[in-house]
């Protein structure tokens, strides 16, 4: 359940870790979208400092987002 939770609220978890340990900003950048309209895929970076620290993918930007959040979490878990 730890993962489940950890992974559908990443991006609040990510963003109060790297406030409290790094004291840096944190952004979100769109990196690809393709397909048409109604059957988009996106792939976005979360950025620390300008450097990628997790990346994503996902059918909305909120979920590719998401994702890049869950990566960054665990890579920086392992710091």
């Amino acid at each position: 359940i730890e993962h489940k939770q950890l992974f559908y609220d990443s991006k609040t978890i990510l963003q109060e870790m790297v406030q409290a340990k790094y004291k840096e900003t944190l952004v979100y950048e769109l990196i690809k979208e393709e397909g048409p309209d109604h059957n988009k895929s996106f792939w976005v970076d979360a950025v620390r400092n300008g450097e990628v620290i997790g990346s994503g993918h996902g059918r909305t930007k909120k979920a590719a987002e998401q994702q890049a959040a869950y990566e960054a979490i665990l890579k920086l878990r392992k710091r």
